[in-house]
């Protein structure tokens, strides 16, 4: 892979809140396609995927589940700092 390649890649973020995991779980449940979407993105925080605590930049953030703990509305504020641009998705996602 080149530099430029390197450059091109998006930077994502996962945040599960209040939620049934499914979303998360389609991810591990890509298996080896997973090595194809990974060309075009670098996956940094995934509570399924990675053991990372912290919030590090990312240009997207996709947010699952509800706001409904202390914990959860934490997870979304530091989310929105660290990430660019912030999706929902999921049928959680409220």
């Amino acid at each position: 892979m080149s530099d430029a390649d390197r450059n091109n890649i998006v930077t994502i973020n996962t945040e599960w809140l209040s939620d049934c995991s499914g979303c998360h779980v389609a991810i591990v449940d890509l298996h080896e396609k997973i090595l194809n979407v990974l060309q075009s993105v670098r996956i940094q925080r995934c509570p399924v995927l990675t053991d990372i605590k912290d919030y590090p930049k990312a240009r997207v953030g996709l947010v699952s589940g509800a706001i409904r703990t202390e914990h959860d509305r934490h997870a979304a504020e530091e989310t929105r700092k660290s990430c660019e641009l912030v999706i929902a998705w999921g049928s959680c996602a409220v």
